[in-house]
Parts: C-alpha cells; sequence; structure tokens
C-alpha cells in the first residue's frame, strides 16, 4: 500500500503536467455530460469519476470493524467535529490577511478554493495513510464514513460563509458572489448526497450484499481500476486551471496559492496532533485523530469547483496544490514511531486521492 501510494504522488504530479500542457483533451472531456442533472447542474464525467471512486471507497469499509468504535464515540464525535469546526475558524483570518493582496479577485478566488477543499468531508486515503503510520484504522474509516454522512449540511454552511466572507460587506466585491450563493442554497447540498454519500454506501451495501469472501476477491481488481478512475480524475480537474495558469501565466499567484495551502494544511495537521495529545489517548488512536483532522476530500471540491468555477483558475489551484500537499504532510506525520500494538486492518481502503 505505501508504494502504491508513493507512486500515486508520482502519477499524480505527472497528470499535473499534462494536464498544464496538453488542456484540451480534458477540457473537452470535462465538458461532456449525462442526460441527468443534480442541484440544477447536468451530471458530468468528473461527477461520475467521483462516484466510482468514492463507491470503491465504500467497498473497502467492513462495518463490522466500526462496532468498537461507536461503543466509544467520544473520539469518533471529536474527529467529526474537528474536520467540520476547523475551516469555520481558519478561512476568516485567511480572508483577513488576503485584504492586503492586490488583486481583490484572485484573492477571494483563493479563499472560494480554500473552502471547498476543507469544508469537504475527511478523505478516504486518511484510512491508508493511517494504516501506514500505524493508527487505529476503523476509528479513521468512522471518522471517515460520519464526516461523509454530515456533508450535505458542513459543505453549504461552508459556501455560506464564504458567501458572506467574499460578498460585498466581506473582503471584496467577487464577480462570483452570486454563484457562492447558489451553491450553498441549492449545489452544494445535492452534489454531496449524489456525488459523496450515495456512491459511498452504495459501495458499503455492495459489500454487505456480495459477502466477505467474494468481495476480497474483488478489492485487487477494484483497487487497480481505482487507481487509473483517479489519475484521469487528476487529469480532468486540472486541465482548465493548469492549462489557462500556462497560457497566462503568474506567478505570483502559483506561489500564493501554493503557500497558502501549505500553511493551512500543516495548520489542520497540527491542530490534529494538539488535540490527540489533549484527548490523552494511546499512540493509534492520536494518530486516527491526526489524519482525520488534515485530510480532506479534494477530489471531491476539484469536481465542485470546476462545475462551478471553470473560468477562475484560482479557485482550482489552492485546491490541486492542497490535494499533493496533504499527501506530502501525511507522508511526514505517519514517520512517528510506530505503537507496539498492531493496530486492526479494516483491509485496502480505497480512495487514495480523496
Amino acid at each position: 500500500m505505501k508504494i502504491v501510494q508513493r507512486w500515486l504522488l508520482w502519477l499524480m504530479l505527472v497528470c499535473y503536467v499534462l494536464a498544464g500542457v496538453f488542456p484540451a483533451p480534458g477540457e473537452k472531456l470535462r465538458g461532456l455530460t449525462l442526460p441527468i442533472s443534480a442541484g440544477g447542474r447536468a451530471v458530468t464525467v468528473s461527477m461520475v469519476l467521483l462516484a466510482v471512486m468514492l463507491f470503491s471507497a465504500g467497498l473497502g469499509v467492513r462495518v463490522a470493524d466500526l462496532r468498537g468504535v461507536v461503543a466509544r464515540p467520544v473520539r469518533l464525535v471529536l474527529g467529526i467535529a474537528a474536520n467540520a469546526v476547523l475551516p469555520l475558524l481558519v478561512l476568516p483570518a485567511v480572508a483577513l490577511g488576503l485584504r492586503a493582496w492586490p488583486d481583490t479577485a484572485e484573492a477571494e478566488g483563493l479563499v472560494v478554493g480554500l473552502m471547498l477543499v476543507l469544508a469537504m468531508p475527511i478523505a478516504g486515503g486518511a484510512a491508508s495513510w493511517g494504516q501506514n503510520a500505524g493508527a487505529n484504522v476503523p476509528l479513521v474509516v468512522a471518522m471517515v464514513m460520519g464526516s461523509t454522512l454530515l456533508s450535505p449540511l458542513t459543505i453549504p454552511l461552508g459556501m455560506q460563509l464564504t458567501g458572506v466572507l467574499v460578498g460585498p460587506d466581506g473582503a471584496g466585491v467577487l464577480d462570483d458572489t452570486s454563484t457562492v450563493d447558489l451553491i450553498a442554497r441549492t449545489g452544494a447540498g445535492a452534489f454531496a448526497l449524489v456525488s459523496v454519500v450515495a456512491p459511498c454506501l452504495a459501495g458499503i451495501a455492495v459489500r454487505a450484499a456480495f459477502g466477505e469472501t467474494r468481495t476480497r476477491r474483488l478489492l485487487p481488481t477494484v483497487k487497480a481500476v481505482n487507481v487509473l478512475n483517479v489519475l484521469l480524475l487528476c487529469y480532468l480537474n486540472a486541465a482548465g486551471a493548469l492549462g489557462q495558469a500556462l497560457a497566462h501565466p503568474d506567478p505570483d499567484l502559483l506561489v500564493l496559492a501554493l503557500g497558502l495551502s501549505g500553511a493551512v494544511c500543516c495548520l489542520a495537521f497540527a491542530c490534529g496532533r494538539w488535540m490527540s495529545r489533549w484527548t490523552g489517548d494511546d499512540q493509534p488512536d492520536r494518530l486516527s485523530l491526526t489524519f482525520a483532522t488534515g485530510m480532506n476530500n479534494s477530489s471531491a471540491a476539484a469536481v465542485l469547483a470546476a462545475g462551478w468555477f471553470s473560468h477562475r483558475p484560482e479557485v482550482l489551484l489552492p485546491i490541486l496544490s492542497y490535494s499533493l500537499l496533504q499527501k506530502l504532510v501525511a507522508g511526514s506525520a505517519g514517520k512517528s514511531p510506530r505503537p507496539r500494538r498492531k493496530p486492526p486492518s479494516v483491509g485496502p481502503v480505497q480512495g487514495h486521492a480523496v
């Protein structure tokens, strides 16, 4: 699993390069839609790929392993709450700090992008990184599931806060303020239900219906397909933003997006580590809280951003940056000494990039 994660990071970088140099195929494929809609928006190829990825993540969950976690809900609730509350505390400070940036539209685009990624549920990849680091994997998976089920509430809440921060009474007068408000009212909740919650629950249901034996035989194939799915989704999400960024280079904006995403990502992991020490739990549970607080479903954020803000690369740049940086920080966070007690495993949890 660790080898796959290490190579996946480099393959994602290759996808980013391809998206910047050859964006046209990705933009064309991303523009294809299905004859159905969700939240007033047509279902795109990117949304389908995201649903497949989260279905794979659900397929990797064994419900039986979660019973012990639910029996001790304090740590579970703390991890889910930390992931949900952190953006409400961080984004106002970020928006205030960006008021000094000379280009108001760029500054507010960065705020929207960061909120989109921070408002998303805990990444399913947190379980994989946590497993390699010696975390309590069932606890991480339970946190992922809990935050996923809450996403129809937390994502619109995050977008409502974004509307306040970037509206006429906020940091400036972003020309897409009405779009942010529309996402908060209708688009975000429907997107979370259709593209995040439903596929994940469907994967869990399919595993329960197939049984453990048949599911274990299927998982290696599902995992291989899911890696290809993740890389294609990565290319599609990056095609528009990086293509525009290279066509009209703005080094200051790129450096700001990378620096801001890195700072916020490190802060999220640091908060998770601080809370884990404050709770006084054993090392596996501490690691679980650290990864759950620090990792968000950046792929879902990129799909939502690409659907509503494809003409604004400054919205997608911090999301793409966060997607890579949180994996680098997760690798560093996982280098802490392993506990003597080997934590139980829930199997190869899918969805490394989520």
